[in-house]
């Protein structure tokens, strides 16, 4: 039997979230509470995209998120269905809202990034740092045309992650980028209104870059330490900042 929904407009989603991500939580809170049972099938995108008023593409996002926690698995020919065996896959749902859960988040993705950095540093060879240099290059353009260069911030630190040469870093990198990439969304297109720290970020990103090229790994941990505080005190200026 399918599961039916609540379809009402107060289930639509305010536009300047990150609509998968949002979707994707929305989804999980009705697993979560029963509303849809382990075993029961969702609804279809046609109709999930009716609740949550947001294009099938969106959904389509949303439900890979939620394949990829292992809460929802697909049965060909027949649709998505929540896991009956639930999920046992380790969660991270940052609450833009909350200072002191944005503050824990950041100590962890320094646990990573930093030590990902330092493994790059040592690592690393020289078609890893061409591919690191074309995309700082390629962000710096992005910065120079004016974009927020969300995508290729995204590959410079993914191309950082695939010099350490270690799959687990790689790996995980990948889950972090997925879970976390609406805080780097709003980070870039923050910074992108205000050239003091743009100029700020692309400093912190050469200073990464130089750091791996001499494969000086103390230099590097420090770097992407730098970094991520800079980062984390952004994200706390953009939360009382005017967003004008």
């Amino acid at each position: 039997m399918d599961t039916k929904m609540n379809q009402t407009t107060s289930n639509h989603i305010l536009r300047g979230h990150s609509l998968p991500d949002e979707v994707a939580k929305r989804i999980r809170v009705s697993i979560d509470s029963g509303e849809i049972q382990p075993g029961k099938r969702l609804p279809t995108q046609h109709e999930l995209a009716n609740i949550y008023g947001v294009s099938r593409p969106v959904i389509r996002e949303a439900i890979s998120i939620l394949k990829s926690d292992g809460l929802v698995i697909s049965q060909q020919g027949r649709g998505q269905f929540v896991n009956p065996q639930g999920s046992s896959v380790f969660r991270l749902e940052p609450s833009l809202e909350d200072k002191e859960d944005l503050s824990h988040l950041f100590s962890f993705l320094m646990s990573v990034e930093v030590a990902a950095t330092r493994q790059a540093a040592k690592s690393r060879n020289n078609d890893d740092l061409k591919s690191i240099r074309k995309h700082l290059d390629d962000l710096g353009s992005a910065i120079r045309k004016g974009e927020n260069g969300v995508n290729e911030d995204m590959q410079f630190h993914r191309a950082i992650l695939h010099a350490t040469h270690n799959t687990y870093f790689i790996s995980f990198g990948e889950f972090l980028e997925l879970r976390v990439r609406n805080l780097i969304r709003i980070a870039r297109e923050k910074t992108a209104r205000r050239n003091d720290m743009v100029k700020l970020v692309q400093q912190e990103h050469e200073a990464i870059f130089n750091a791996i090229e001499a494969q000086d790994m103390v230099e590097a941990e420090k770097a992407a330490s730098q970094h991520l505080e800079n980062a984390a005190k952004r994200l706390e200026i953009y939360q009382v900042v005017p967003n004008n």
